[in-house]
Formats: structure tokens, C-alpha cells, sequence
């Protein structure tokens, strides 16, 4: 397991920083100038010797390595610099609005554990029978539905025809319960097609086989052995929509009216504050890299002979 951790972060470190260069790069030559930005939005965009000023104070006027390595030399530092916009501290700006983004990825995992775990196994137990060919045809239908549709339709439902919710998002868990389901329901439906079809090689295999010799029900090889070694492609899938829903969180956000990191990462798309949009793909794709990293390793602890396999 040491031998893989090494491996594995030294092949996280490259990519992350590959992550910057291409963040950077896209700020520089996106097209909208910081400065000019700043004048625009105090109504000097004519004033030559403001816009100067503001580029040398924004260090817009040094060589673009030297650029570059101030901005990552201030991200390994905690400093996201500054809005080119607003002038306030990104920092401050993402610690304030990350919370409500966090707690409607959580949920939406939650929905994700809650739906893919027991109808998976149903499906296992229930091979071609009704139950399953029901499930198949949601699932199918399920992944193609898109988030935005998604809420307006729940909105609609549970917010106008029946009263249960608001429209405007309540403080608490309940005003983050119909925009979690949103953005969870497509990759429950995904990652069930996944599960299911691992369950189904796993009590298919010559181990379930022998255990139904030795007299287990067909509950008792799901539960037992199945689930174990059926989840390591489903935890993989787990890391990956962590890092999917937190950049995928816009929509259900702007849907539901709710102040996050996504709806501000928009802002800073539509006002051109290159560095603040710059500074939020950062730490979302850090997040789906850490995330990656964290389903691989608990795989190993969970199903210890795919290290062996790897050292081997």
C-alpha cells in the first residue's frame, strides 16, 4: 500500500500543476483584459492612465513566467489573489459560498448511497424479472434527463402543484433536499447500471456457486461476498461524480436559487473576472483529483489482493 501511495502521488502532483499552467494560459488569452474589466465596472474605461495603474498593480505588466509562478506561488500559499471585478479577496469570496456547495454535494452523495445500494441488489436478486426490467428502463431514461430539466420539473411539482417546498430555498437541510435529488438522480441512475451488472458477475462466479452448495440463499451470497467485490468499480464511479456534482453544482444552483461556489463561478464567466474563474476551476479540479485518489486507496484497503496484483 506505501509502495502504491508513493506511485499514486507522484502522479497526482504533475497533474494538478498541469491544471494550473492550463488555468493560467486560459485567463491570459481569454480575451478579456483584467484592467479593462476594473475600469468598465467604475465607468473609466477611457481613463489610458487608469487602466496603467491597474495593470501594474495587478502585476499584469511582468513577463507571463513570472506571472505564472506568483499565482501558483499564491495558491499553494491560500492567497487566490483578487477579483479583477469586484476587488474583493477570492479567498474571502469561495470560504463564504463553498459551504452551501459542499452541503449540496453531501446530499446529493447521500441520494447516491441511499438509491444505487438497495436497488442494486434488488436487481442482483431479481435478475429479468419485473422489478429488474423496470429498473433498466428508469435507468436508461434517467441518464439522459438533464439536471436543469430536472429541477424545474421537481420545482414545479413539489414547490407549486403540492406545497411540500419553496420555491426560494429554505434555510436548513429541507431547501437543499429537491436540489441534491436534481443533481444526484442521473449518475444514481448510471452508477446503478454498474453496480447491478458487478453483482451479477460476482454471484455468477464459481465462489457464489460453491456457496449455494454449502446451502447460503441468494440474500446471504449478495450480502456476504457480492457486495464486497462488486465495489470497486462503484467506488471509482463514487470519487468521479464527487468531482462531477461539485463542477456540475451551477445548474442546480441557479435552478434553486442558491449562492455557491458554482453560481459564482458563472458570475465571474459572464464579468470576465478571469482570476476568480481561474482560482474556482483550481480547487474544483483538486477536489475531483482528491477524490479520485481517496475511492482508489479505499479500494485497496477494501479489496487488498488488487495491491498485490499492482506490486506483482
Amino acid at each position: 500500500m506505501k509502495k502504491y501511495l508513493t506511485k499514486r502521488l507522484a502522479g497526482t502532483i504533475p497533474v494538478l500543476l498541469g491544471v494550473t499552467v492550463l488555468c493560467f494560459i486560459l485567463m491570459t488569452v481569454s480575451g478579456k483584459d483584467p484592467a479593462m474589466a476594473a475600469a468598465l465596472r467604475s465607468n473609466s474605461a477611457g481613463n489610458t492612465v487608469l487602466v496603467e495603474t491597474l495593470r501594474e498593480e495587478m502585476g499584469l505588466d511582468k513577463p507571463l513566467p513570472i506571472r505564472y509562478f506568483l499565482w501558483l506561488k499564491g495558491l499553494l500559499m491560500g492567497d487566490l489573489g483578487q477579483s479583477a471585478v469586484t476587488y474583493h479577496n477570492i479567498t474571502d469570496d469561495i470560504r463564504t459560498l463553498f459551504p452551501v456547495t459542499l452541503r449540496l454535494v453531501i446530499m446529493a452523495m447521500g441520494w447516491l448511497i441511499i438509491i444505487v445500494f438497495p436497488v442494486s441488489m434488488l436487481c442482483a436478486r431479481f435478475h429479468n424479472k419485473l422489478f429488474d426490467h423496470i429498473v433498466r428502463a428508469l435507468t436508461i431514461g434517467g441518464i439522459c434527463l438533464p439536471v436543469f430539466w430536472l429541477g424545474f420539473m421537481l420545482l414545479l411539482l413539489f414547490a407549486v402543484k403540492l406545497p411540500i417546498f419553496s420555491v426560494v430555498p429554505k434555510a436548513g437541510i429541507s431547501g437543499y433536499i429537491l436540489p441534491s435529488f436534481a443533481l444526484a438522480f442521473p449518475s444514481a441512475c448510471g452508477v446503478v447500471r454498474i453496480m447491478r451488472s458487478s453483482l451479477l458477475s460476482e454471484i455468477s462466479s464459481d465462489y457464489a456457486a460453491y456457496a449455494r452448495t454449502r446451502g447460503l440463499s441468494e440474500w446471504q451470497i449478495i450480502l456476504r461476498h457480492g457486495l464486497k467485490n462488486s465495489l470497486p468499480p462503484v467506488i471509482t464511479l463514487f470519487g468521479q461524480y464527487l468531482g462531477y456534482m461539485l463542477a456540475g453544482s451551477a445548474v442546480a444552483e441557479k435552478v434553486f436559487s442558491l449562492n455557491g461556489v458554482g453560481t459564482y463561478l458563472i458570475s465571474c464567466v459572464v464579468s470576465g473576472d478571469s482570476p476568480a474563474a481561474a482560482a474556482c476551476i483550481v480547487i474544483i479540479a483538486a477536489v475531483f483529483v482528491t477524490a479520485n485518489l481517496a475511492a482508489d486507496v479505499i479500494n485497496r484497503l477494501i479489496c487488498p489482493w488488487m495491491v498485490r496484483e499492482i506490486n506483482d
